[in-house]
């Protein structure tokens, strides 16, 4: 979404990658597989994994829609112990700052 990585970038090796973070490589498969299935990378037998092209508008909404499920459920929780309006948007402000 940042830009960081274009559409057919190069991704390193599943083995390159683990050995690099120093995780598993099934674990680092696995990553791989989710990122396959999700639609942003592209995996060809032979040649390796890619970025794949995006339409960063779609993505942008998805990520738009999932914040707001997420924003409904922490106000059911900041209603349920009795937060003010106020105190929730001192905790957003918080967090989205410590970027």
């Amino acid at each position: 979404m940042n830009g960081e990585l274009k559409a057919g970038d190069a991704l390193p090796s599943m083995r390159a990658l683990a050995q690099s973070i120093r995780i598993s490589v099934i674990t680092t498969k696995r990553a791989y597989e989710e990122l396959e299935r999700d639609g942003f990378i592209e995996s060809f037998t032979g040649k390796g994994s890619f970025v794949k092209g995006q339409n960063t508008e779609l993505l942008r909404e998805e990520y738009l829609r999932q914040t707001e499920e997420l924003m409904a459920q922490a106000c059911d929780k900041a209603h349920k112990a009795g937060a003010t309006a106020q105190e929730l948007h001192d905790m957003l402000d918080i967090l989205f700052n410590e970027d």
